[in-house]
């Protein structure tokens, strides 16, 4: 009888688990046996020559198959990390009869002698820090150790490298380093060796070091034929070494599907929408690589990201079987449309939970009203007639698109001369749409009213919706956009809700089954346009602004490329000649194919000035057409804010939202309390939905969860959720009228003479849409 394994290695502090498919043999996992093997890595060797710890991963393990021979056994080689710890493993088996068996032990990584070295993740050019070392002694006799900090080129020590350390048998020292920050670096290491009388030890760390200033971004796109020329400008008072360049080269359209599976896992996921979206490009990937017969390096990514939203999606489902924004409060019927549709999508590459399933149909088909309508409620209940037109047209394409698998009971009548009609919830619905959306010109409306017609195979409906979507494009730039009149279903507005308007307009216009050739090439040139106006807004993370944005504008590519079904490139492959403001830069060969391909990218930084610079590729052979991305990254001062005791934020859109941030006190001692008082604030009616607040924190300071715990509690439910990330905490909001206010507390544990982060809430769905508070500077003593 097959076995499935369930393999776990955490830390007692980070639960973490591995899921294992199937094994195709009988057998006993010896976990004894295994663990074994690990703890023979000679853990707790005694070194004089000290090996330098470096290696500090979060996860230990994460093995997503093991499958056992023909005797029942497997085995898996992973190396062991260099935390002092005791890792937890676990291995659960299950046959294909349901039987279920499991095992646990741990594994405790030890030495007798150690340094522990804890700087803060991140720094600001400038700072002054206190770097505390502890060194622990478990041996029985006292040790006298020579400490040294190595130099680094980011970093001056203000006092001496090296130091002297007497560590009494079975206790502890401590001795501390006194460093400046003066250049910006991205990962920088810091060492710490230790050489004791008996034994040793070395320790290494990664710091970021960012510019004491604002970071701006600009990003430009083009395509590629034979040449290209972009533009871009850095600002006079650009900060000296600030700035970063980098060109992006997409082969084909899937290149920026392939760049999407981990941008966009660089994007917040902490609700469900999140959580659906920021794995739906992996999905999207094994999907295509699945119907193509193609393997690719990227999947054995995009199958860990997968598996790992899925596990995360289940804990949103709710008791009546729809999902919640955050596992808990009412079901929402967008999101559980949304979620059906991302597992009915899943299981054409992996073993999805039928029930779960089931459950979220049934219940979201209870919440039909007579009319064929699903109502969309704001917060306080009230109802939005225009919402509840487009969270209708959600849910009838998720309906449409699931009917076959999902509803096998629902008969349908045929008729020769008429498209066939559902006898069920989603032909009432479909009648419900048509209504609306001859009198309401909204695109988003029209365009998912649009894609359920066709998935339910009514091309009548689809054509005529078609039809009034090409009468209701704008033009801007040789590009095609289909503008948003009201927030979408999950709450998008502003440029993103354009963009993702845009591509589901695009995905209707690309369904164009049963239409005649002259009504094709009327479609065909808008949705042209309409990909050159997503692919000029793709934004500077790879992604667009949010996460339904971006999953719209995949789809609307994938659509685009079945659409096309252009033969397989032939030829040599092309290459392409960078210059920059004049002179040679670089230059990259682009590869043929339509498969997926990795975009290719160069560094010009060293190649630009202030001012304005002219980039241009000319591409020397031929090939399909490229498209071609310059994100360009710098940082200016910070403008008359850093004295005012209260730094109100300046916003991009002054209309739109409001923060302000305070602290009691700013000059403490080490472990003393510092309260962080903040209120952030939705101006007008410009948007409605989440806010992200990313509260600035000084370096090396640990934060009273117990008081954003009471916050949350406190706050009337527009704290949904937080975050504690190492230079900032992050903050969930759905903002009530006159704002949201709330305090937390932390205390620094190290001396210093530093800036914090600076603050900023964005509106998670419309990402332009923010304001920004100065970082605050404290010392501490």
């Amino acid at each position: 009888m097959s076995r499935r394994w369930f393999l776990s290695v955490l830390s007692l502090a980070i639960p973490v688990l591995i899921f294992v498919p199937p094994a195709e043999a009988h057998g006993i996992f010896r976990v004894d046996e295994a663990i074994n093997l690990i703890t023979k890595s000679g853990i707790n060797q005694q070194l004089f020559t000290p090996r330098l710890r470096e290696y500090f991963p979060e996860t230990l393990v994460w093995q997503p198959e093991l499958t056992t021979d023909k005797k029942g056994r497997a085995q898996i080689d992973f190396k062991l990390a260099d935390n002092i710890t005791t890792w937890k493993m676990s291995v659960i088996g299950s046959t294909e009869a349901g039987e279920i068996g499991m095992a646990e032990t741990e594994i405790r990584a030890f030495q007798p002698f150690f340094a522990e070295l804890d700087p803060p993740r991140v720094l600001t050019e400038g700072d002054r820090i206190s770097l505390p070392v502890v060194l622990r002694n478990y041996l029985d006799k006292k040790q006298i150790v020579d400490l040294e900090l190595k130099p680094e080129s980011w970093f001056k020590v203000l006092d001496s490298n090296h130091k002297r350390a007497e560590v009494p048998a079975g206790d502890a020292a401590n001795q501390s380093f006194d460093i400046q920050a003066v250049a910006s670096i991205k990962d920088g290491k810091q060492r710490v060796t230790a050489i004791g009388s008996d034994l040793s030890d070395a320790i290494e760390k990664p710091i970021t070091v960012h510019p004491d200033g604002e970071e701006k971004a600009q990003t430009t796109s083009d395509l590629l034929q034979t040449s290209a020329e972009m533009t871009i400008e850095l600002p006079i008072e650009t900060i000296a070494n600030s700035s970063q360049v980098e060109l992006k080269v997409y082969p084909n359209l899937m290149a920026h599907l392939w760049e999407s599976v981990e941008a966009i896992m660089k994007r917040p996921y902490g609700c469900g929408e999140q959580t659906i979206s920021s794995t739906y490009p992996s999905l999207l990937v094994l999907r295509y690589l699945k119907r193509d017969n193609q393997e690719s390096v990227v999947s054995e990514k995009a199958r860990r990201y997968l598996q790992e939203g899925y596990q995360r999606l289940m804990r949103y489902q709710s008791d009546d079987g729809g999902f919640s924004y955050w596992g808990h409060g009412d079901s929402e019927l967008a999101l559980t449309a949304y979620a059906i549709r991302f597992l009915h999508d899943a299981s054409e590459v992996m073993q999805v939970n039928d029930y779960a399933l089931q459950r979220a149909r049934s219940w979201l088909l209870k919440q039909q009203r007579t009319d064929g309508s699903w109502p969309a409620l704001y917060w306080d209940k009230k109802e939005d007639p225009r919402r509840t037109a487009m969270v209708t047209a959600v849910v009838a394409r998720t309906l449409a698109l699931t009917k076959s698998k999902q509803n096998p009971g629902v008969s349908t009548i045929v008729d020769s001369t008429k498209a066939p009609l559902l006898e069920s919830e989603l032909s009432r619905a479909l009648d419900y749409l048509q209504r609306r959306s001859e009198e309401i010109d909204e695109p988003y409306l029209i365009a998912s009213y649009s894609l359920a017609s066709s998935l339910a195979g009514d091309s009548s409906r689809a054509a005529k919706a078609n039809s009034r979507l090409n009468k209701l494009s704008h033009t801007q730039a040789n590009g095609t956009y289909w503008a948003l009149e009201t927030n979408t279903p999950f709450y998008g507005w502003g440029l993103a809700g354009r963009v993702e308007t845009t591509a589901l307009a695009i995905q209707a216009l690309a369904h164009r089954k049963g239409a005649d050739s002259q009504e094709q090439q009327k479609m065909k040139d808008p949705e042209s346009r309409g990909l050159l106006f997503l692919l000029r807004n793709k934004d500077r993370y790879g992604v667009w602004y949010s996460t339904q944005a971006t999953i719209n504008v995949l789809d609307a590519m994938l659509a685009l490329l079945a659409d096309q079904e252009s033969p397989e490139p032939t030829g040599w492959p092309s290459k392409v000649e960078v210059m920059v403001n004049g002179q040679p830069a670089t230059s990259l060969e682009l590869p043929l194919g339509r498969g997926m391909i990795a975009p290719l990218t160069a560094d010009l930084t060293a190649f630009v000035k202030k001012g304005t610079n002219r980039i241009e590729l000319r591409r020397v052979g031929s090939g399909p057409v490229a498209s071609l991305q310059v994100v360009s990254t710098y940082y200016v001062p910070w403008a008359n804010t850093k004295t005012a005791e209260t730094a109100p934020a300046r916003s991009e859109d002054a209309e739109s939202l409001r923060l302000e941030t305070s602290f009691d006190k700013k000059e403490v001692r080490v472990t003393d309390e510092i309260t962080c008082r903040v209120k952030a604030e939705r101006i007008g009616f410009r948007g409605y939905g989440m806010l992200l607040a990313e509260i600035g924190l000084p370096p090396g300071v640990d934060v009273d969860r117990a008081s954003l715990e009471t916050a949350m509690r406190g706050s009337d439910c527009s704290i949904s959720q937080y975050d504690v990330l190492p230079d900032r905490v992050v903050v969930y909001l759905w903002p009530r009228a006159g704002g949201s206010s709330f305090s937390f507390k932390f205390k620094p544990r190290l001396a210093m003479d530093a800036q914090s982060a600076a603050s900023t809430v964005y509106d998670y769905y419309n990402p332009a849409a923010r304001a920004i508070s100065a970082p605050s500077r404290f010392v501490v003593r």
